[in-house]
């Protein structure tokens, strides 16, 4: 599976008309669904009834995959039948995480035979297409990376490696360092690698500071990486919560500012300042594209690099984004177009 097809495999991009309008461009199937994960912990049971309904409500066209973790996999059987081969289960399976190489290895092979078996037996109603794969706290090889994508792309799976390194006063060097060894393993592979960032957590000490983010984004940039995002993005726009008692990011500051750094061909000082905006009024969808003060990503270009290259966000909730949009006036539901 080669990521350079990532268009209408990562995203799922309706071919309707109406997908030209920016707004509909930037949102379709953007919100990958994790109702099992904090601050939700939903039970399965909820967190699966939840995405059939939002299967058919008439914000559907946001909704991307449902996130869950391989080794839960099986406890999905009784659900099955929910799902349709024309409404089937899309999944997004999260790896398993390890300590050092062998035991990565090991889980890696063990979570693949249980993709394989699952997917085998259910095809008709479940599509499992994106492996989300933490990688061991340290600076991977390329023989790792080799022997993820081999595998993985046995199994016909996109994939996207987290790196779990710790927010510390290293972690910039250590994930440009990974970046590196990932763009030059996709450039003399066929089997090309995602990556995978965390954007936040339960505590403040989970976030990562928008230099951070902007680090991400402009390396993945440089480097031709495709990129997702999870946890933390529960908001359009960036704000401060006493849940976590810190600002978190918005979702439509993190894509946007993603967008611009691609297409502006904008610096991580210039993207900061994107990542930090807290006013709504200064993020508009016109007839042209998405505007960002004086700057714009035309709808052309929205597409395109939500296709290739600037994927999805998981959220344990698909309503307060939505709700958010609405309150902020960015998005309502008379612009239904499903």
């Amino acid at each position: 599976m080669n990521i350079k097809s990532i268009a209408g495999s990562v995203v799922k991009m309706s071919e309707s008309p109406k997908l030209q309008t920016s707004i509909h461009a930037f949102l379709s199937d953007l919100i990958d669904y994790a109702g099992l994960f904090p601050p939700a912990n939903l039970s399965l049971e909820t967190s699966i009834k939840n995405y059939k309904e939002f299967q058919i409500c008439k914000d559907s066209w946001m909704l991307g995959r449902f996130i869950i973790p391989i080794s839960q996999l099986n406890q999905l059987i009784p659900y099955v039948s929910m799902f349709s081969k024309e409404r089937p289960l899309i999944i997004s399976a999260l790896g398993s995480r390890s300590n050092n190489k062998i035991e990565f290895l090991n889980s890696l092979h063990a979570d693949l035979e249980i993709v394989r078996s699952f997917r085998n037996e259910y095809k008709r109603n479940i599509k499992i297409d994106i492996c989300e794969i933490p990688l061991p706290p340290h600076i991977p090889d390329r023989a790792l990376l080799q022997t993820i994508t081999k595998t993985t792309d046995r199994r016909r799976l996109q994939t996207f490696c987290e790196a779990t390194i710790p927010l510390d006063r290293d972690w910039e060097s250590k994930i440009l360092e990974t970046l590196d060894i990932i763009a030059a393993h996709n450039n003399e592979s066929d089997l090309l690698l995602g990556f995978k960032l965390r954007t936040g957590g339960v505590t403040a000490k989970a976030f990562p500071t928008s230099q951070q983010i902007a680090t991400v984004l402009v390396g993945c940039r440089d480097r031709d990486i495709p990129v997702k995002f999870t946890a933390g993005l529960h908001h359009p726009i960036r704000m401060y919560r006493e849940e976590v008692n810190t600002r978190m990011h918005g979702f439509l500051n993190v894509f946007t500012a993603g967008m611009l750094a691609h297409i502006k061909k904008l610096d991580i000082v210039s993207t900061v300042k994107i990542l930090d905006d807290e006013k709504s009024k200064n993020f508009k969808f016109t007839d042209k594209g998405l505007q960002w003060h004086n700057l714009t990503v035309p709808t052309s270009e929205i597409i395109r690099l939500r296709e290739k290259l600037l994927c999805s966000y998981g959220s344990c909730s698909f309503d307060e984004p939505r709700e958010d949009l609405r309150a902020l006036g960015i998005y309502s539901i008379e612009e239904e177009w499903r």
